[in-house]
């Protein structure tokens, strides 16, 4: 059998033949295509089973005709064609990529192929730089063109939330233009082919002209709405950090919907920004007179924080979170340092086989853990699905109220709980409550959240 250094001896003379024969040829965004057949290939090796030795037997031509498969593949959606060793490599929409079912990413410029799972969800590097070129070259003769251009923008609802916003409009009264970060139908913004890029920058650039059209309006409304916001924050540790609006539903409406950010306590119970949303139908009830509570992270936080802090807490986190940090499959020490400055951390987990992917993400004060491996199980907050399971129905009754662990054979430990299973078409669907702990991220200790603490019983 071939050690792993000779292993990695073939797949290295196989990239260098790609590259070789491949020369000067791009996957379609900047990106070269022989690290992305290079990397397909090695997908379609692990997934067979089969040895590296097996790809040296690949003539040039078998090569090329590989490769050639893939660039038509990869420009043309819902097509696809056949890897050396049968795995189905497809792309259903320009910038999705399927390798025997697992979602993988072009990343702009990057050489090879990446997992969706793990792959940066903002606006950035080359294909966020063509973004700016076609819209300055669309607003060339346009007045819209006084926005400039939009700039990328995270915060935290529930996990990452990506945004591009412009600059304060003086014009608009100080409202803020935000647009989708990644309104290209790929799924990932870095995957994106030039054209997705350029529809993209032509739907942002007619969202510019219908905010600019409309500025003086949209001045009028939004000054309604920071009078609400600063009534909000008036006698709390907040501030009023910007009026937002999205034009994308908005052109033809009279009465505008806005978004808030202030600047409080966030999701990750650090100072940062706090996204709101008032509709048009709610400002109206607030001018009439209604009142307008304050959101979470302005009315409630503070006092959230000072109680978790005075358990020793950082925050709460899940049965399951707990159980991903604890498995000895992740570095915990690198995932809980990251989780102390970021809002979401997704790590991959390699396998024979399928590689299983795990993110770890805020929500109100609480890290929460999703867990998916394509074909096997996905597991999200409280509902594990497991693929291909075929359990009788006598034993099916017997499994509501049991641990989990004397149900199936996870790759996470944990002490958790079966409520109910319910049998699917593909497999099972199991409800596991969510049990809430206290962490503190230096240490990595976990232990009992007292009642008075879980996740919003006490709001």
């Amino acid at each position: 059998m071939f050690s792993g250094n000779q292993n990695q001896f073939a797949a290295a003379a196989t990239n260098a033949r790609l590259e070789m024969l491949l020369e000067g040829h791009d996957a379609g965004n900047g990106t070269p295509l022989a690290p992305v057949v290079a990397a397909a290939m090695e997908i379609d090796r692990r997934r067979a089973p089969a040895l590296d030795r097996d790809i040296l037997t690949s003539s040039d031509e078998d090569l090329v005709t590989i490769a050639n498969g893939v660039l038509v593949t990869l420009k043309h959606p819902k097509t696809q064609t056949k890897l050396p060793f049968g795995t189905v490599f497809e792309t259903r929409e320009l910038g999705e990529i399927l390798i025997g079912g697992e979602r993988w990413t072009l990343d702009a410029g990057r050489p090879g192929l990446h997992p969706v799972f793990t792959t940066r969800k903002d606006a950035h590097g080359p294909n966020l730089e063509l973004l700016h070129r076609h819209i300055t070259r669309l607003t060339r003769r346009l007045a819209c063109r006084r926005l400039g251009l939009p700039q990328p923008v995270l915060i935290c609802v529930n996990g990452e939330r990506h945004r591009l916003q412009f600059l304060p409009c003086a014009e608009a009264g100080g409202v803020v233009l935000q647009c989708s970060a990644n309104g290209t139908d790929a799924p990932r913004f870095c995957g994106a082919l030039p054209e997705q890029i350029k529809e993209f920058a032509e739907s942002i650039v007619m969202e510019m002209r219908s905010f600019w059209k409309r500025r003086k309006d949209i001045a009028q409304q939004g000054a309604e709405v920071r009078a609400i916001a600063e009534m909000c924050v008036a006698g709390k540790e907040a501030t009023v950090d910007a009026i937002i609006i999205e034009m994308g539903f908005a052109s033809d409406v009279e009465d505008l919907d806005f978004h808030v950010h202030y600047l409080a306590l966030d999701a990750a119970l650090r100072p940062g920004l706090l996204p709101d949303f008032i509709p048009a139908w709610q400002r109206a009830q607030v001018m009439r007179g209604h009142s307008f509570g304050s959101p979470w992270g302005i009315s409630e936080r503070y006092k959230e924080l000072e109680n978790l802090r005075s358990h020793g807490a950082d925050g709460r986190i899940t049965g399951l979170a707990a159980a991903v940090l604890a498995s000895g499959k992740v570095d915990s020490e690198l995932i809980r340092s990251k989780l102390a400055e970021a809002y979401e951390v997704a790590v991959e987990i390699p396998g024979s086989g399928t590689s299983m992917f795990v993110a770890l993400y805020w929500v109100d004060g609480t890290i929460h853990a999703e867990v998916e491996k394509h074909g096997t199980l996905d597991w999200a907050r409280d509902v594990l699905i497991i693929h291909g399971a075929d359990v009788p129905e006598a034993r099916l009754v017997t499994m509501n109220g049991r641990p989990l662990a004397d149900l199936v054979e996870l790759p996470l430990g944990g002490d958790m709980t079966v409520e109910r299973v319910e049998r699917i078409r593909d497999g099972l669907r199991l409800h596991i409550p969510e049990n809430y702990l206290l962490v503190d991220l230096a240490s990595g200790r976990t232990w009992e959240c007292p009642s008075d603490l879980y996740w919003r019983s006490w709001a």
